[in-house]
């Protein structure tokens, strides 16, 4: 859709035209979803963030500007929501499966990077298996290109933790892919040694 349109929708939006609404709700929340999907445990709390998300766009249309791109600002919008709903999920709770700990023999290397091992829809259903608190984690430095920094004001904890649950975040991803994959799968991709036990 060209930029022109697009201005035309917001304009119809802001001027509380329901049509605009339906359109640009329409143009962006099969993308939007995917994002909702990243952080609900479930289709339907996915499918409730997601509304919840465009009363957010719609309220605060207002604040976005016009010479940046629409979709990143909705995008932006929409992980916010998902954000506040993880903190007030109690962020004790969560927590503890993050600071859950598990050794296994596979040392993590630097350059391991959950996001490029798998297609984006293999790495949503690998993150489903991780507990709330390290799915976070990992979704906010991996898929939002949040810095410790970021993560640590979003979600209200300090740097270092911040840190050290996404080292312990990684960690227990490696873990599931070393018990769900063989060897030979595991070579394939990028991250791991060859001697993987």
């Amino acid at each position: 859709m060209e930029n022109r349109e697009l201005q035309k929708m917001v304009k119809g939006c802001l001027r509380g035209n329901s049509s605009s609404q339906k359109k640009l709700y329409d143009h962006f929340s099969g993308d939007m979803f995917k994002v909702c999907l990243m952080y609900a445990k479930d289709y339907d709390q996915a499918n409730d963030l997601l509304q919840e998300g465009f009363i957010r766009v719609f309220q605060n249309l207002h604040k976005y500007d016009s010479h940046g791109r629409l979709g990143g600002w909705i995008r932006r919008v929409i992980v916010n929501i998902c954000i506040d709903h993880y903190r007030s999920d109690k962020w004790s709770r969560n927590r503890m499966g993050l600071e859950y700990s598990t050794e296994i023999a596979v040392e993590l290397s630097d350059e391991f990077n959950p996001e490029k091992i798998y297609e984006r829809d293999d790495f949503l259903s690998i993150i489903k298996g991780l507990p709330d608190g390290y799915s976070t984690i990992l979704n906010l430095y991996f898929l939002e290109d949040m810095r410790h920094g970021e993560i640590a004001e979003k979600l209200g904890i300090s740097v270092g933790t911040s840190k050290s649950q996404l080292f312990k975040a990684k960690k227990y991803l490696k873990k599931l892919l070393v018990e769900n994959f063989s060897q030979e799968q595991l070579k394939l991709y990028e991250g791991f040694s060859r001697e993987v036990v």
